[in-house]
């Protein structure tokens, strides 16, 4: 198979053409046309499909959509894995992938385009190697007003803003960022989970990441650790009170492993841009402490049509943390009719609605403290043959919780080795937690977006 590409599009969520190159002239100019139609009317939803002997390939990316398509037999898995190289590379260069930003360095785009794809055939698509022939600086991005002020209060102290992380790389010899040497580490927990009408857990797991982004100059060596009573199952160490205990993990190409074993560190010249330093699995609830919040939803007959659904959270984590902007949604039976929804007396901060024309009820609860209950009533109208909890459902949850980490798995410390005595880096960790979409019926209650930040200077580690 030969890995040929016709046209390459960047297209904005509203479809128009941000990026256009056209390198052999063998497909119809009306390509994302035909592309948006399909996407549109529906007609196609995956990311690969094929019309009138053109093949469509897509990655969609925080509502941009990178297309190629071509007219020969190019392996579609290769294809997607360029794309979302491009997609990675164009974040690394320009710092936020959004339409903004795409449309304010489109120069540097195109120059980033023109290095990874030659006549249709790809060249190299990484960071590090495209410093070399690359020589436009990504414009900036202007922060919202009144931000600038608050970055440089953060600064001055030992946190950053989580919008530090979207910045570009600097281009060697370009004394961007003023010659500040930083790396970010981001510590991610992807939790699915369901549990029955009861609060009891049915099933639980974690795949979750170890997420760098380096604005490192040079290539230093770096030293990570992490926690000194990590267990990895099937090891030869087994799993005791207080370790935190893997099922499987990967590694990025560039870890040496040596000290990993004895001493829980991870050895590496850290590539510059962003990269996945390590995943992880948890395939199984390790202790109660790990969820955070529990869903229970009561259903009872008011008469002979009335029906109630009084819906329970309550919060597991500690007092001293908090949840934010936590969003619970649930449909009510399609044959329901006079949907009203009640929120309790002292509830402050709280919204609740239904929307009658998807039988959708949305509760909104700005700050949700730990260790408390809050509670939501709806109440609907139903004929008297309608079986409500086959018909109710599903129930989802989504929310944020600022310093709380779910999987336990923590940095140490985070040191860089370099001779020179002028090297000055700056180190910088955070916790991310947040859930996989889940869906169940109404007689089991899930919780869908859990995040979790947790932002700290790592500059005084050993």
């Amino acid at each position: 198979r030969e890995p040929m590409i016709s046209q390459l599009f960047i297209l904005a969520p509203n479809g128009h053409t941000i990026v256009h190159k056209d390198y052999r002239g063998d497909v119809p100019k009306d390509a994302p046309e035909v592309f948006l139609r399909r996407v549109v009317e529906k007609t196609e939803t995956s990311p690969i499909f094929q019309v009138d002997g053109v093949n469509y390939i897509c990655v969609r990316k925080n509502g941009l959509f990178f297309l190629c398509t071509s007219v020969f037999n190019t392996s579609p898995a290769f294809v997607i894995e360029l794309l979302t190289q491009l997609t990675k590379v164009c974040k690394d260069y320009i710092g936020v992938l959004n339409e903004e930003s795409l449309r304010k360095n489109f120069t540097l785009i195109y120059e980033l385009v023109d290095e990874i794809i030659d006549f249709g055939y790809p060249q190299s698509a990484s960071t590090a190697e495209l410093q070399a022939y690359v020589f436009n600086e990504a414009a900036p991005i202007s922060a919202p007003k009144g931000e600038s002020k608050l970055l440089s209060n953060l600064q001055s102290r030992k946190t950053m803003s989580s919008k530090a992380v979207h910045q570009p790389i600097s281009l060697p010899n370009s004394g961007a960022r003023s010659g500040k040497n930083e790396i970010f580490v981001d510590v991610i927990d992807r939790i699915s989970a369901t549990f029955n009408s009861n609060g009891q857990v049915k099933t639980f797991s974690i795949d979750g990441s170890i997420q760098m982004k380096s604005y490192l100059t040079g290539s230093p060596e770096l030293h990570l650790a992490l926690n000194d009573e990590l267990v990895i199952a099937g090891g030869e160490r087994k799993a005791g009170y207080g370790c935190v205990e893997l099922d499987n993990v990967n590694f990025h190409e560039c870890v040496q492993l040596d000290k990993f074993e004895r001493e829980k560190m991870l050895v590496l010249e850290p590539p510059h841009g962003e990269f996945v330093l390590m995943n992880f699995h948890i395939g199984s609830l390790r202790h109660e402490g790990q969820i955070p919040f529990r869903v229970t939803p009561i259903i009872s007959a008011l008469t002979e049509y009335k029906q109630e659904v009084r819906l329970q959270v309550r919060a597991e984590f500690a007092e001293k943390y908090h949840g934010a902007n936590v969003k619970v949604q649930f449909t009510v039976p399609k044959t329901s009719t006079g949907a009203s929804v009640e929120l309790m007396p002292n509830a402050k901060g709280q919204t609740g609605e239904y929307d009658d024309a998807t039988k959708t009820v949305t509760w909104m609860i700005r700050k949700f403290i730990g260790a408390t209950q809050q509670t939501l009533s709806c109440k609907f109208v139903v004929s008297a043959s309608c079986n409500v909890k086959k018909e109710m459902g599903p129930i989802s949850m989504s929310f944020e919780i600022p310093m709380y980490n779910v999987s336990q798995l923590q940095v140490q410390h985070l040191k860089i080795v370099e001779r020179n005595k002028s090297y000055n880096p700056h180190r910088w960790v955070r916790c991310l937690t947040h859930a996989d979409s889940l869906f169940a019926g109404c007689d089991t209650g899930v919780w869908r977006g859990v995040e979790a930040i947790e932002v700290r200077s790592n500059k005084g580690a050993p």
